[in-house]
């Protein structure tokens, strides 16, 4: 079967084949996983798997030499993880639509005006840009707009991020003076509850032995001493 031919043919590739292999993938643009399978941006489920299966035939640590080799093979293998992620893979396919859009806006405005082209198709311009896009020229242009967009929307995200962290530190440190604040203002008012209340029982006893001074000066006053007879 299919699966045994592969196994026979990989079986005679040569170690520089496989070295080639796994350096090309540690090259690899890091964000792109289609790139460490090497396969077209538009390429469907099977043609991932297949890919998948062939360079890892290449470069398995047990086959493939190279130092690298388990590097790379991790490499390949988290790639066809994250392209069977859905959210992944229709964020990722939706900035390489992206890119692909503008390399075909820029390819018409640079050939619009080209009689060469014009004559060798005939003026079909669909048939022209069918041939573009199968072209080697139109998927390295790809890959490169790919890049581009991928970063830029990589750069955005870890802005965005440290700006999320930034604002949540904020909001972190305000709460933390807030709530220092609040035990500021509670042990202030402890403070002076306290007081209040010291002050409350000193003016009581004050009260107190202001009266009981008063009384006795009240009972002094009305005794009179007993008047003696002469005899």
């Amino acid at each position: 079967d299919d699966e045994t031919l592969l196994k026979e043919f990989f079986a005679d590739v040569s170690d520089a084949s496989r070295d080639a292999e796994v350096e090309r993938i540690l090259a690899c643009f890091k964000l792109n996983p289609y790139e460490h399978l090497n396969v077209r941006f538009d390429a469907g489920e099977d043609t991932i798997k297949r890919a998948f299966r062939k360079v890892s035939l290449l470069v398995h640590p047990d086959k493939c030499k190279h130092p690298s080799a388990k590097a790379a093979f991790d490499a390949i293998g988290q790639a066809q993880t994250l392209l069977g992620k859905e959210e992944v893979k229709r964020e990722l396919d939706f900035n390489l639509t992206r890119a692909k859009e503008s390399v075909i806006k820029a390819w018409r405005k640079e050939t619009r005006n080209d009689v060469v082209l014009r004559v060798r198709y005939n003026g079909d311009r669909d048939a022209q840009l069918a041939d573009f896009l199968e072209s080697d020229e139109f998927h390295e242009r790809w890959k490169l707009e790919g890049r581009k967009n991928i970063v830029d929307l990589e750069w955005r995200r870890r802005k965005l991020t440290l700006r999320i962290a930034a604002e949540e530190e904020r909001v972190e440190k305000e709460e933390k003076e807030e709530a220092a604040e609040r035990k500021k203002q509670s042990k202030a008012q402890k403070n002076w509850d306290e007081e209040k209340a010291r002050e409350g029982r000193v003016g009581g006893w004050r009260d107190f032995t202001s009266k009981k001074k008063a009384k006795r000066q009240k009972v002094a006053g009305e005794f009179k001493a007993p008047t003696l007879k002469k005899e």
